[in-house]
């Protein structure tokens, strides 16, 4: 069974283009003021990254929000595709290092990245991969807990993928996305489109809310043990936001039969 995504952008990033418009998504605080550093592209400001990889498998860096959150320390990602082929499976990876130059933990998650392609072989197996140029993102709202932010001095990074001959394939788009208010927070309403010829089943969507330099804010998912058949629809709400952003970048995944 294969996990595959496609990506909406509400708000063009400062680093990328997208697929399709529209999109829902999530993150922390409400409103489009609750970020202190609404044109950073890093924050902490000052805390820098190193990549590990001789060449990251074309894969840049260019956002990263790391803060401490309600319960613990959150971190949302954004990545490009600098090179000239898409890259497949990707994940990232983060080191955390202290001032004393002393690992403190690590931490890694696959990439959301937008695209579906299926492999060039025949097998008619398909893959999420990047395509060069566009931004994937990742994130967590439950970093380990002996992480405390204050006390880090640098991160290293990696990005685990592969470069195989794929072609790309439509297979799912989000569409009809809304902020809604929800309590204290913001949700966000919309439709996931079923393009392929085939059911697809357990849909998921992930949404990040940006400020206005494409830097992820937080979170907010939706899910549901559900078929959709060729041509069918899901309809989702996600969890709460606390902060919309400037912007909304929405990554759906689905299950696809071998």
């Amino acid at each position: 069974m294969v996990v595959i995504g496609a990506a909406a952008l509400a708000l063009p990033l400062a680093c990328s283009g997208s697929p399709d418009e529209g999109a829902g998504n999530g993150g922390s605080g409400r409103g489009s003021g609750g970020d202190p550093g609404e044109g950073l592209r890093f924050v902490p400001e000052g805390l820098s990254s190193t990549d590990m990889d001789e060449d990251g498998a074309g894969l840049e860096l260019v956002a990263f929000t790391l803060v401490q959150g309600a319960a613990s320390p959150e971190l949302y990602a954004a990545v490009r595709n600098d090179g000239e082929t898409p890259s497949c499976d990707a994940g990232l990876m983060f080191y955390f290092i202290d001032k004393a130059d002393q690992l403190v933990t690590t931490w890694g998650g696959s990439l959301l990245s937008g695209r579906l392609y299926r492999l060039d072989d025949g097998s008619g197996v398909m893959i999420p991969c990047i395509a060069p140029g566009e931004i994937a993102m990742t994130g967590s709202a439950d970093l380990p807990g002996e992480l405390v932010i204050e006390e880090l001095g640098y991160l290293k990074h990696r990005f685990p993928a592969f470069t195989v001959d794929v072609v790309p394939v439509d297979a799912v788009t989000v569409s009809e996305v809304k902020t809604v208010g929800r309590g204290a927070g913001s949700a966000y309403t919309g439709t996931l489109e079923n393009r392929l010829d085939v059911a697809v089943s357990d849909p998921k969507i992930t949404v990040f809310p940006v400020n206005r330099a494409g830097r992820p804010l937080g979170m907010a998912t939706s899910s549901a043990a559900a078929d959709i058949p060729p041509g069918g629809i899901w309809t989702f709400e996600t969890t709460t936001v606390g902060d919309v952003g400037a912007g909304h970048v929405a990554y759906p995944t689905v299950s696809v039969p071998p």
